[in-house]
């Protein structure tokens, strides 16, 4: 697969954005000068999510100061890797992080955590403190900026893919088309429910998982806005 752009859509106002720190603030700085200048109400991590081997997934997320550990995991669990229910675990320095922790006790600036998701088939994340700010009290967790959705080319033909065959990708030929998708020799032998969808999300194509429920994760977004 070709390397995917790292540019991110602002869930305010749907602007792209680089991501970078400066890029972050700033731009938040143009929807809400409190934010910056630290006369909200509450206590609040930005806080950059990203797949630790496939970067060009991340989040950037605005987690109240005093927010559990299970609390992140479940945010996780419906954004981008619910699938069968497996087990999940952080860590600093591969030290275990309890779930009961609060965020603020376990991370700060230029300090970097790590979790993972399944340790069959494992969706590896990391987590790190952008800035602490005051804001306006909007619940535990809100995204404020997500990667634009990756779009890949059909690994047959060239044109806009689709979905992904779990058994070939390795291979470099389990990217597919809608037409290539019905061709493909693995679906001709097992049939077209062994495809995954090409979702926005690094857990694509693992163990099945065919993305977040909407219902689940609107509480996520700026005015329910996904």
């Amino acid at each position: 697969m070709r390397r995917a752009t790292t540019n991110g859509i602002c869930t305010y106002c749907n602007i792209e954005i680089s991501k970078n720190s400066r890029s972050i603030l700033s731009h938040f700085n143009c929807h809400d000068r409190q934010v910056i200048e630290g006369t909200g109400s509450a206590t609040y991590v930005l806080l950059l999510v990203q797949a630790k081997y496939s970067p060009h997934y991340w989040l950037v997320v605005k987690a109240r100061a005093d927010v559990s550990m299970k609390t992140i995991d479940k945010f996780l669990r419906d954004i981008w890797l619910e699938c069968c229910g497996h087990f999940s675990e952080f860590s600093d320095k591969n030290a275990t992080i309890p779930m009961t922790r609060h965020l603020t006790q376990v991370i700060s600036k230029g300090h970097k955590i790590e979790y993972v998701y399944d340790y069959g088939s494992s969706t590896e994340l990391t987590l790190s403190m952008i800035q602490t700010i005051n804001d306006v009290d909007e619940g535990q967790l809100l995204i404020l900026f997500r990667n634009q959705a990756p779009e890949y080319a059909c690994s047959s033909c060239n044109k806009k893919a689709v979905a992904i065959c779990p058994y070939c990708i390795d291979e470099g030929e389990g990217i597919l088309c809608q037409t290539c998708g019905g061709q493909h020799k693995c679906v001709q032998e097992e049939g077209e429910d062994l495809l995954s969808p090409l979702i926005n999300s690094p857990r694509v194509g693992v163990c099945g998982y065919t993305g977040s429920i909407d219902k689940q994760i609107k509480k996520y977004f700026p005015k329910n806005i996904l």
